[in-house]
C-alpha cells in the first residue's frame, strides 16, 4: 500500500479532537482546505510542510525522530517501537520514548504500523510506527549527524567499492574476525558487520594510532570532514608503519575519501564511535543555564539610561537628515563616507550610527526619496510625542521588522562589507528569532526581585543560544547568527540592562505594551520646560526638555556634547536658520525670556537683534518656471483664477509671475484652463523632484510571524469536509500527483518496473511500462524496455502510476 494512503487511513481513524490538535499544530495542512483524508495525508507528506513542523520540535523529539528514520524501512515495512529505539538512544527510557513517539504521531510525522514479521511475540502488543515517506528528505542528507551506510557508499563511489574488497581481505589476513567477500556489495556487508559488533570494533581499534578517538569525536555533528595537509591518501595502506589517524582510518575503510580534500565517516563507524548508539547525548529536560548576579538598581539604571540616550540620538539624527538628506550608493545602502559624516555630527562610532539609521528607517522616521536616492525625514509627529510613545514606536518596529541591523559591517562573499540600509541586512526570520530570544529570557529570568537591593540574573549569550537550541534545534544556525546582535540591540532599547532582562523586556516579551509604557513613564524623570542661558552664547539643558521646548531651542541653536545635560550653542548661522523658518527677533527673545531660568545675557540679545537686522536684504525663493506678459490685466485675471492655485503662482513684478512647477507642466496646465501661453527658450531638464515620494526602508514592513492561521470556523468547515458533512473543496488533483511521485520514488529505490498512464500533446492517454531512473525538476527520466531507449516524461503528463508486481527491472 502507498505510504500516503496508509497515512490517510491513520488520519481517518483519529477523533475530531485529535484532528483539531493536528491542524492547530500544522495549520498549513488545511490552508487551503482539503476534500478528504487522502488529500490531507498527501499534504502532510510534502517536504515543505514537514520541514516547517520540524522547526518546532525540541532536541529530544528531533533525536527520536531521526532514530526512527534510521531504523525503519518503508519498502520492507520495517517499523519500530519504543523498546527497540531504547537500544539506540543512550539514556532513554521506554516511558519517555512512548510519550515522544505519541507526540510525533499526533503531528502526523509518524503513522501507526503493524509489527515487523520478525518481531518477538513479547513486542506484539506494543505500538509500532513508520515515518512519513518524505521524512528522510526533510531531515537532510545526514540525519543525527551520521553518514551513509557502506552499501550506499560502495554503490555511489565505485572506486571505493572496488578497494573495499581488498580492504576486507587485508583485515582478514591480519587476523580480524571478518567475513570473506569478493564483491563490493559483500565487502560492504562484511565491514558493516565487523564495525557494528562491539567485540569486533574493540579488536579493530586496538592498533589505532594515538588521537584516533579524538578525531572520531570531531564527527559528532557532521560525518564529512576535510583531509589535513600532513595526511596523504597515498600512504593510507595497511602496512604503513607510522600512519596518521586519517591514514589509518582510510586504510581500513573506516573513512571514505570523497575527493582529494574530503572524507566521509560511514554510518556504522559513526555509531560505533558513539558507543554503538544513534543518539549519545539524549537530554530529556531543558537546560537551565546558571546566571550571574546583577544588582537590580544597576540593571534598571543602565536600561533607562540607554532608553533616554537612544531617544536623544534618534531625535538628533532626524534633525541631521532634515537639514541634509542622507545619500546612498548606486549598489544600495549608505556608504562609509556618509556614515562617517553622520558619526562625526552625532559623536558616535560607525557601528552605533548604522544602528540608529536602521532603527529610524524601521520605524518609518526616515524615508527614501526615489527621485534623489536620498534618505530624508517627512515625520512631523516625533517631537510632539511623549518619550514612552516614542520608545514604543521604536520597539514595535524593531520587534516586527524582517531585518537584522547587527549584520551591518559583516563581510560580503565578494569582498567588502554590508552597508547600512542595504538589502543584505534583510532577514525574514529575524522577527521569529527576536521573539524567541525574549520569551526564553522571560522564562529563565526573575525580573521583579524582592527588594531594592535584590539581585537579578544575567545570562551569557552562549548559554542563551544553548537553551534556545534545545527547544528548536533546527534553528541553531539562525540563533548563533542573530542572537548576539539581537541582545545588543535590545540593550539599546532598554529591554536588557547590564545583560539582565528588565521589566520593560518582560512586558514586551508578553506583548503587554501598556504596562511597559507605564513603567517607563514612571521611571524617567519628568521633562523640563526651562534651561540655563550663559554669557558665552550657550544654553545648558540640565535634563530632558519638553518636546516643544526642545524643538524650538534646537531651531535657534546647535546642540553640542552628549548625555542628558546637553549644551546648545547660539551663533549667527543658527539664528538665521530660525529666521528662515519664519521666526523674528521679538519671537526668539520672547521664547528665551519665557523658558530661561536666568536673564537673557546681553551678548545673546545683541546677536539676535543684529542678525535679524541684517537678515532679508537679499531674498531667495524657489521657482520651477516663470510667466511674463505685457498684459498686466491678463496677469491679474490669471492670478485671481482659483483654478491656478495648485501652480503656486507668485507675482515678482507687474509683468512677471513665478510658478513652482516646471515650464512644461505650467504650459500644459494653462492650456487646459483655456490660456494660450508660448514656451519661451529651451525646455529645462528636470532636476530631482519637486514632490517628496517616500519609499519605505527595504524589507522593514511589519512581518506576520505566522502566516498560517486557522480560526475555529476554519477548523469546523475542514472537519465537516473530511467527515463528509460539508462542501467539498477543490484541490486540483494534489493528492493524486503526490501519490504518483511517491510510487515513482519507491520504484526507483527498488528498481521496479511501473505501468504509467501518460497523456500526449494531443490529449490522448496511453498505458506504457517503464523503469523509472530519476525524478527532478518536474521531469521523470525512464527506461523504455520495449524500444530499448531512455526517455524523459513531464510529471504533469502522468495520470497514474502503478508498480508492476513481480516484474523484473530493466536497464
Amino acid at each position: 500500500m502507498s505510504a500516503i494512503r496508509a497515512l490517510a487511513e491513520d488520519l481517518a481513524a483519529r477523533s475530531d479532537d485529535q484532528l483539531r490538535e493536528l491542524l492547530a499544530a500544522r495549520p498549513d495542512l488545511a490552508l487551503p482546505a482539503v476534500p478528504d483524508f487522502q488529500a490531507l495525508a498527501a499534504r502532510a507528506s510534502t517536504r515543505v510542510s514537514v520541514q516547517r513542523i520540524l522547526e518546532k520540535l525540541t532536541a529530544p523529539q528531533l533525536q527520536v525522530l531521526e532514530a526512527v528514520d534510521l531504523t525503519t524501512n518503508e519498502d520492507s515495512q520495517l517499523s519500530t517501537t519504543a523498546s527497540w529505539l531504547k537500544t539506540t538512544i543512550s539514556g532513554s527510557t521506554i516511558k519517555s520514548l512512548d510519550a515522544i513517539l505519541g507526540h510525533l504521531h499526533s503531528l502526523a510525522l509518524l503513522r501507526r504500523a503493524k509489527p515487523h514479521p520478525g518481531a518477538p511475540k513479547a513486542d506484539a502488543s506494543r505500538r509500532f510506527y513508520l515515518p512519513v515517506s518524505v521524512l528522510g528528505e526533510a531531515l537532510g542528507a545526514y540525519p543525527a549527524g551520521l553518514g551513509r551506510p557502506y552499501s550506499t557508499l560502495a554503490a555511489q563511489h565505485p572506486e571505493f567499492g572496488q578497494r573495499l574488497v581488498g580492504i576486507v581481505e587485508g583485515l582478514r589476513s591480519s587476523g580480524l574476525p571478518i567475513e570473506k567477500a569478493d564483491t563490493p556489495a559483500t565487502a560492504a556487508h562484511s565491514l558493516h558487520h565487523l564495525v557494528s559488533d562491539p567485540a569486533g570494533w574493540a579488536t579493530l581499534m586496538e592498533g589505532a594510532p594515538p588521537q584516533t578517538a579524538d578525531l572520531l569525536r570531531r564527527f559528532k555533528y557532521s560525518p564529512v570532514g576535510t583531509i589535513p595537509k600532513k595526511a596523504a591518501l597515498g600512504r593510507a595502506v595497511l602496512d604503513n608503519p607510522s600512519p596518521t589517524p586519517v591514514e589509518w582510518l582510510v586504510a581500513r575503510g573506516l573513512l571514505v575519501p570523497l575527493d582529494a580534500l574530503h572524507v566521509e565517516l560511514p554510518r556504522p563507524v559513526g555509531q560505533a564511535s558513539r558507543g554503538h548508539v544513534i543518539v549519545a547525548d539524549f537530554q530529556l529536560e531543558a537546560p537551565r543555564p546558571v546566571p550571574r548576579n546583577v544588582a537590580r538598581n544597576l540593571r534598571d539604571n543602565a536600561a533607562f539610561g540607554a532608553v533616554a540616550e537612544t531617544l536623544r540620538l534618534v531625535t538628533e539624527l532626524l534633525a541631521l537628515a532634515a537639514e541634509n538628506p542622507i545619500g546612498t550608493l548606486r549598489s544600495g545602502g549608505v556608504g562609509v563616507r556618509e556614515v562617517r559624516r553622520l558619526s562625526e555630527s552625532l559623536r558616535l562610532d560607525s557601528a552605533a550610527t548604522s544602528w540608529l539609521l536602521e532603527l529610524a528607517a524601521l520605524a518609518g522616521l526616515i524615508t527614501l526619496d526615489a527621485a534623489t536616492s536620498r534618505w530624508g525625514t517627512t515625520e512631523g509627529t516625533w517631537l510632539t510625542q511623549n518619550r514612552e510613545d516614542q520608545w514604543r514606536r521604536l520597539v514595535e518596529a524593531w520587534l516586527d521588522a524582517d531585518r537584522a541591523p547587527s549584520l551591518v559591517g559583516a563581510p560580503l562573499p565578494a569582498g567588502g562589507a554590508v552597508n547600512a540600509l542595504a538589502a543584505e541586512v534583510s532577514r525574514p526570520d529575524a522577527p521569529v528569532v527576536r521573539r524567541r530570544a525574549l520569551e526564553m529570557l522571560a522564562l529563565l529570568s526573575d525580573v521583579e526581585g524582592a527588594g531594592e537591593n535584590e539581585t537579578v540574573g544575567a545570562f551569557e549569550t552562549e548559554d542563551l543560544i544553548s537553551a534556545l537550541t534545545w527547544h528548536q534545534p533546527r534553528l541553531q544556525r539562525r540563533f548563533a547568527r542573530l542572537v548576539p546582535g539581537i541582545l545588543k540591540e535590545a540593550a539599546h532599547l532598554g529591554l536588557l540592562g547590564s545583560g539582565a532582562l528588565t521589566v520593560l523586556g518582560s512586558a514586551v516579551a508578553g506583548s503587554d505594551y501598556a504596562r511597559a509604557t507605564s513603567v517607563l513613564r514612571d521611571a524617567l524623570p519628568a521633562p523640563l520646560n526651562s534651561f540655563l542661558l550663559q554669557a558665552d552664547l550657550t544654553a545648558v539643558a540640565p535634563g530632558y526638555l519638553e518636546p516643544d521646548v526642545a524643538r524650538e531651542l534646537a531651531l535657534i541653536s546647535t546642540a553640542e556634547g552628549q548625555g542628558p545635560a546637553t549644551i546648545y550653542r547660539f551663533s549667527a548661522e543658527s539664528i538665521r536658520r530660525a529666521l528662515d523658518e519664519g521666526l523674528d527677533a521679538d519671537g526668539i527673545l520672547a521664547f528665551l525670556h519665557q523658558h530661561s531660568a536666568t536673564d537673557v545675557p546681553q551678548p545673546l540679545r545683541y546677536l539676535v537683534e543684529d542678525t535679524a537686522a541684517r537678515y532679508g536684504r537679499l531674498r531667495v525663493g524657489a521657482a520651477g518656471s516663470y510667466l511674463r506678459s505685457d498684459d498686466e490685466a491678463g496677469l491679474n485675471a490669471l492670478l485671481a483664477d482659483p483654478r491656478t492655485a495648485s501652480l503656486g503662482l507668485v507675482r515678482l513684478a507687474p509683468t512677471v509671475v513665478a510658478a513652482n512647477v516646471p515650464a512644461k507642466e505650467l504650459t500644459f496646465s494653462l492650456r487646459e484652463l483655456g490660456y494660450p501661453p508660448a514656451l519661451e527658450g529651451p525646455a529645462r531638464k528636470p532636476v530631482g523632484s519637486h514632490r517628496m515620494i517616500p519609499v519605505p526602508a527595504p524589507s522593514s514592513s511589519r512581518a506576520r510571524l505566522n502566516p498560517w492561521e486557522l480560526t475555529d470556523e476554519d477548523l469546523d468547515r475542514q472537519l465537516a469536509a473530511l467527515r463528509g458533512g460539508g462542501p467539498v473543496p477543490h484541490t486540483g488533483g494534489e493528492s493524486q500527483s503526490l501519490v504518483s511521485l511517491e510510487t515513482l520514488r519507491k520504484a526507483i529505490r527498488t528498481k521496479s518496473s511501473v505501468r504509467m498512464g501518460v497523456v500526449d500533446a494531443q490529449g490522448n492517454q496511453r498505458q506504457e511500462i517503464f523503469v523509472p531512473l530519476s525524478v527532478s525538476d518536474g521531469r521523470v527520466r525512464v527506461y523504455d524496455p520495449r524500444h530499448d531507449v531512455e526517455r524523459t516524461v513531464s510529471v504533469h503528463r502522468i495520470m497514474d502510476v502503478e508498480i508492476v508486481e513481480g516484474s523484473p527491472a530493466h536497464g
